[in-house]
């Protein structure tokens, strides 16, 4: 991979895992029973890890089975790989002197598996987001 490519996936990478954070802020604002608005308001401020404690704390105590505990280890240990990719990949992987682009092949291939994830949670949360954001509407 050159460097332009991986910059470029890495960046899409970030924007899903951005999207994947807003989804599920939006989820938590939905089920919360607070005001919408008020209640996204506040979540903005927690951190990914801290959104999806808050979220299977009240999705535990109202009983509403939005994700199982499985799908909630794979969120938190998406959390961590985002954690990755947003602030320590650039320090961490080997680069390429010559070329400016990832030195091993294990890093590339991690991204795009982190990407295939991502790409999938990012897609989910969306439509789990939208489900309750139109029975709000009916409501």
């Amino acid at each position: 991979m050159v460097l332009k490519t991986f910059r470029i996936t890495h960046s899409t990478l970030i924007e899903h895992y951005q999207f994947i954070e807003s989804h599920l802020e939006a989820i938590y604002a939905a089920v919360s029973g607070g005001p919408f608005w008020n209640v996204l308001e506040e979540i903005e401020k927690d951190s990914l890890g801290g959104v999806i404690r808050e979220l299977e704390y009240i999705d535990t105590e109202k009983g509403l089975n939005l994700f199982t505990f499985e799908e909630y280890a794979a969120l938190r240990s998406l959390t961590t790989r985002r954690n990755y990719w947003c602030h320590f990949c650039y320090c961490d992987m080997a680069f390429n002197l010559r070329t400016g682009a990832p030195a091993e092949m294990e890093d590339v291939e991690n991204m795009l598996e982190d990407m295939k994830i991502a790409q999938t949670w990012r897609d989910r949360l969306f439509r789990t987001k939208t489900a309750l954001l139109e029975q709000l509407q009916t409501v």
